[in-house]
């Protein structure tokens, strides 16, 4: 009998699991959730995501960075999302300078800032913001991330979700591999 009364009480602690502080700020509903049964680290072993077997997934270094790109492309491009995630060497200040940059970076992009904010992430300061716009022609929202991880290191994600349909269903799976990753 007290087996199963503590097996109740996992149950519940696993399935009234909070949302993370970016679902909350995106508004995630609970999501269906993605089978991770792969583990992708990086070239420099710097970091790791879980992805799916199914999906493509590349690694990229040069002296400045290393990242790992991945995608279900089980599915045509407007039903999912492009996620990558990449550790650069070289300083973050959320300043205004930084702000100014990105704010010209969309603007000469003719993209729309929909939603930005700072947050914490796993005790680092991390900001992110939310754009949409027209890439090849096809209207797409990119998800980025910015997470100051030490003073000679940062962390930058982004997601790229294009079409219309579901858009933010697949920002929220998308933070599914977000909340996976793993710096070692």
């Amino acid at each position: 009998m007290k087996s199963y009364v503590l097996l109740l009480f996992i149950l519940l602690g696993v399935s009234c699991q909070k949302p993370s502080p970016l679902e909350q700020l995106l508004s995630c509903e609970s999501s269906e959730k993605i089978i991770f049964n792969k583990t992708s680290t990086d070239f420099n072993k710097n970091f790791s995501i879980k992805t799916s077997t199914h999906w493509k997934t590349n690694l990229y270094y040069d002296d400045f960075q290393s990242s790992i790109m991945t995608a279900d492309t089980t599915k045509a491009l407007n039903e999912t999302f492009i996620f990558e995630a990449a550790i650069y060497n070289g300083a973050l200040e959320f300043t205004a300078e930084f702000n100014a940059n990105l704010q010209a970076t969309i603007a000469q992009n003719n993209q729309s800032l929909l939603q930005e904010d700072f947050f914490d992430w796993q005790g680092y300061p991390a900001y992110f913001n939310l754009v949409k716009g027209m890439k090849n022609e096809r209207p797409f929202q990119e998800l980025s991330i910015y997470i100051n991880h030490s003073p000679t290191t940062y962390l930058r994600v982004q997601t790229q979700v294009y079409g219309t349909k579901n858009v933010r269903d697949r920002l929220c799976y998308s933070l599914q591999v977000f909340n996976g990753l793993k710096i070692k």
